[in-house]
Formats: C-alpha cells, sequence, structure tokens
C-alpha cells in the first residue's frame, strides 16, 4: 500500500508591537519548504516574505522563491486574497509556497482575534469579547458561522 502524509505547521511572533511574523513549515514525503511572512498592523498588510526549500523535484523549484515578493502589499483583509495569492505566488512560483502563504495569513488573522482574550480555557465572556474584536476587525465579518455574514 501506498501511503503518504503531509504536515503544515504555522507560529506565530510578535517581533514588534505592530508586526505580527508567522513561520509555517510544509514536509511530505516530496518537498520540504519554510516560509515566513511579516505582517504590519492595524493595517494587516504583508510587509515582506522569505523562503527556503529543503527538499524539491526539479530544478525549476528555486525559480519559485523571488515570486513570493509578489505577496508584498497583499492585505490579509481584501476581499480575494486567497485568488490573488494563488495567481501572483502559485501560479507564477509554486502552489505549495502560496497555500503555505495562505496558511500563515490565517493563523495571523486567528492571533489577532484572540491575541486579547483575557486567559483560560473558560469560555464565559467569549461570545461578548468576539463581538467587540470585530468591531476592531470587521474583515472577519463573515468568515465563520459566529461572525455570520
Amino acid at each position: 500500500m501506498l501511503g503518504f502524509s503531509r504536515t503544515k505547521w504555522v507560529g506565530i511572533e510578535r517581533p514588534e508591537e505592530d508586526v505580527y511574523l508567522a513561520h509555517g513549515i510544509l514536509e511530505d514525503l516530496i518537498y520540504g519548504m519554510e516560509i515566513d511572512v511579516r505582517v504590519k498592523a492595524p493595517e494587516f498588510e504583508i510587509i515582506a516574505v522569505e523562503g527556503k526549500m529543503r527538499r524539491i523535484t526539479t530544478p525549476e523549484c528555486p525559480k519559485a522563491l523571488p515570486v513570493l515578493q509578489n505577496a508584498v502589499g497583499l492585505r490579509l483583509d481584501a476581499p480575494g486574497l486567497a485568488a490573488a495569492v494563488n495567481r501572483k505566488v502559485g501560479r507564477e512560483g509554486c502552489r505549495h509556497l502560496a497555500n503555505l502563504i495562505l496558511e500563515c495569513c490565517d493563523a495571523i488573522v486567528r492571533c489577532a482575534l484572540y491575541e486579547k482574550w483575557p486567559g483560560g480555557p473558560d469560555v464565559e465572556g467569549r461570545e461578548e469579547y468576539l463581538k467587540g474584536r470585530l468591531r476592531d476587525l470587521p474583515f472577519m465579518k463573515g468568515s465563520c458561522k459566529f461572525f455570520g455574514s
């Protein structure tokens, strides 16, 4: 039996008060790659992207690394972000790196949503907290059942 496993991992840091830094890793039997996405808040604009390819399939793969710069300037709150990243990075460079950028962007948004949560696993007051955060992050509206359309 042929088996395949892919793991994606994303970690978020706040190196500066107004900057989110996401470090994403994609590992499977074929590819190994890493990416750093730096986003400025409160604009949620991508200000830097760096990538590394650890394991690749063809000598063409490294040519996708400069294409990562096409994501700089994109905003996480823009409608059609996924389509823009897939077109500007995936189609012109590497679809795996484009997917990893989107995973990093999603993690940054979720971090921004919950970073001011007063703490603990206690969910009492969660609904009020999230409604308040929606005022600060209006682009989250429609992103899940809770935030509606």
